[in-house]
């Protein structure tokens, strides 16, 4: 991936620093993270996770 400059809104930035904290990561960190999860995303042919992030949960078998 290349390097590159983003903005983010302050209310925004706020919410990705109180959840880098709550990780103890960097904002920096956390921005790329998710940047990185959701080009992952987009590869239909990506092993699935082992395990789903923190507040995510799978979807319950439903008839």
């Amino acid at each position: 991936m290349t390097e590159g400059s983003v903005s983010v809104p302050t209310e925004q930035y706020e919410r990705l620093a109180a959840l880098a904290a709550a990780r103890g990561v960097t904002p920096e960190t956390q921005l790329s993270r998710l940047i990185d999860d959701a080009y992952e995303g987009l590869d239909g042919d990506a092993e699935p996770p082992e395990s789903l992030p923190l507040g995510v949960s799978a979807p319950d078998d439903e008839e």
